[in-house]
């Protein structure tokens, strides 16, 4: 189930707020401020480019808004430890008041712009945030991409007209900015994230538990971050820390939640440090000398989606060897309409949908008014 093509994909633009970026980090000469919600390559785009390094360091007052993770996770990369005096952390559930100023007064600009903004766990990734602006303009979410469990949107405070006065409920959404990645009935629900790693975990301990030698072998896609949840659980409930790649490694040990649960040492019996593609069939390891004691995890979803699987029933299906566990970053159709039944958005933009739905679908299935992303180069900001 492939996602956005190039000609849908969302490049940065908040339509309400033009003089900004999130998430896309080409041709932003002109914004006063750009925003990053997690690390992943698809919400990276130009963020290694020199262009944007010089940008930023040459134009005063622009900043990289991220949270703390995200901003340790880039100053421990390579390709963007060299943005790290820009970047500016937003910390969770805080709501941070931005004056930027504006060399701009034509078109009804002010000489400074002011809103603010909140961020807000988005559970998909570590360090992944919601943005959520609000200002003379209204009130409009980013989700990035996320995992919001039925139920739980209505518990976030930042959604509360007064969090010391729930019964006054929630506050008006003008626009969300939605990940509709599984925006389609074919991902209508998904088995909890606690019950994928219920069922990784059990999985795991009946292999070495068969002796020493036995191993296991996650297999992830290139050096993306999510699976660090199950990491930790695993440390937690079987104190066996997870090898990674030196890359990773890293990174993880400057964070506290996830430093614990990982190792260098190739000796322990659970690996994530395989350089395969996490579309082939076999991966390697160096860890690794027979390969027939080694059990070989892959954790996806959209494999679990073709041909018409049954995603309730079966969170793990041996193919081949391999072992598939159904661990989603992203919501299910159900979790994304809950979330749009709850905060009823006069409008969403999906941010990433799959290509086969129109918008035409996603106004039906999350039954309110639907429109696609601004290109950069038709936004009002960039003209």
């Amino acid at each position: 189930m492939p996602v956005n093509s190039d000609s849908q994909s969302f490049q940065g633009v908040i339509d309400e707020i033009p003089y900004i970026s999130v998430d896309y980090f080409l041709y932003v000469q002109s914004s006063l401020a750009l925003f990053l919600s997690h690390c992943h390559a698809d919400h990276m785009k130009g963020l290694d480019s020199h262009e944007l390094y010089q940008t930023v360091k040459t134009k005063p007052g622009l900043f990289i808004y991220c949270s703390a993770i995200t901003k340790k996770i880039l100053s421990d990369w390579p390709i963007y430890c060299k943005l790290s005096p820009y970047l500016k952390v937003l910390e969770l559930n805080q709501t941070v008041k931005i004056d930027l100023p504006s060399d701009d007064c034509s078109d009804g600009h002010p000489s400074k712009i002011s809103f603010c903004v909140t961020s807000i766990p988005s559970g998909h990734c570590p360090g992944s945030v919601m943005f959520l602006y609000e200002g003379i303009f209204g009130t409009v979410l980013y989700t990035g991409d996320f995992r919001i469990a039925k139920g739980d949107s209505k518990k976030f405070q930042a959604f509360m007209s007064n969090p010391s006065r729930p019964e006054y409920g929630l506050k008006t959404i003008d626009h969300i900015y939605l990940d509709c990645t599984f925006c389609t009935d074919a991902a209508r629900t998904f088995p909890s994230r606690q019950t994928s790693v219920e069922k990784t975990i059990a999985l795991v301990n009946s292999w070495i538990a068969k002796s020493p030698e036995h191993k296991v072998l996650f297999t992830l896609a290139g050096r993306g971050f999510g699976a660090e949840f199950l990491f930790v659980e695993v440390y937690r409930k079987l104190n066996v820390q997870v090898h990674t790649s030196d890359f990773k490694h890293k990174i993880y040990s400057n964070l506290p939640d996830i430093k614990n649960a990982i190792s260098r040492q190739p000796t322990t019996s659970i690996h994530a440090c395989s350089e395969g593609r996490a579309s082939s069939k076999t991966h390697s390891s160096p860890c690794f000398k027979d390969s027939n004691k080694v059990l070989t995890i892959r954790l996806s979803t959209q494999w679990h989606l073709m041909d018409g699987k049954n995603v309730d029933s079966r969170v793990v299906v041996d193919e081949g060897g391999i072992q598939r566990v159904l661990f989603s970053m992203h919501s299910s159709l159900e979790e994304i309409q809950d979330m749009a039944q709850t905060l009823k958005p006069r409008k969403v933009t999906p941010i990433a949908k799959p290509d086969p739905v129109t918008t035409e679908t996603i106004a039906q299935l999350l039954d309110c008014k639907v429109k696609m992303p601004t290109s950069r180069f038709r936004s009002r900001h960039d003209d």
